[in-house]
């Protein structure tokens, strides 16, 4: 059964509150969520798992669920855009005589979802924060065949047609008149 978390200002675990069987929570707290940067249209649902690998790793699995408003990258309209996502992240511990082995170390495809602390004190509303930046689409289209804005006028191709749109059908057709 998962603990309920909710109202806390920041959340901290130490890996000896992790119990030997792992630690099951449901956030309810939407402190965490990045407002400034992010426009948020849905409470956030949040769920997370936390698992000792040892004494000095731990494995934290979750699932981010929310609704959020992105401008599209084509047209620059507003649209809505579910987020239903999981996401893994390894937390190791790190320690100062480890600093220069890792300095010269080249991370694998593995390693990419690996964070190093020092204390062996995991601060859950930071990564959260950190996952939901990762979590937003990196090409943001209110649709796949969404028209864009004329590259002359502004217009927005998905409600109307635009004037100058017939002088030039495409950025390379002046291009055509160079090669004759």
């Amino acid at each position: 059964m998962p603990n309920h978390i909710g109202n806390i200002q920041k959340m901290k675990i130490t890996f000896t509150e992790i119990p030997d069987q792992g630690l099951r929570l449901e956030i309810n707290d939407e402190s965490w969520f990045p407002d400034q940067e992010i426009t948020r249209t849905a409470p956030v649902s949040t769920r997370l798992y936390l698992e000792k690998k040892g004494a000095e790793r731990v494995l934290m699995e979750g699932e981010i669920k929310t609704v959020i408003s992105l401008n599209c990258d084509r047209c620059l309209e507003s649209y809505s855009q579910q987020l239903d996502e999981e996401f893994r992240v390894d937390i190791e511990l790190f320690f100062p005589d480890q600093e220069k082995a890792l300095e010269e170390h080249h991370c694998s495809d593995s390693e990419m979802d690996t964070i190093f602390i020092d204390i062996p004190v995991i601060d859950v509303f930071d990564i959260l924060t950190e996952q939901m930046f990762l979590l937003l689409p990196q090409k943001r289209l209110c649709s796949e065949s969404c028209k864009g804005i004329c590259h002359r006028c502004g217009e927005n191709l998905n409600q109307a047609d635009c004037r100058c749109r017939d002088e030039h059908s495409s950025p390379f057709a002046i291009l055509a008149s160079l090669k004759k």
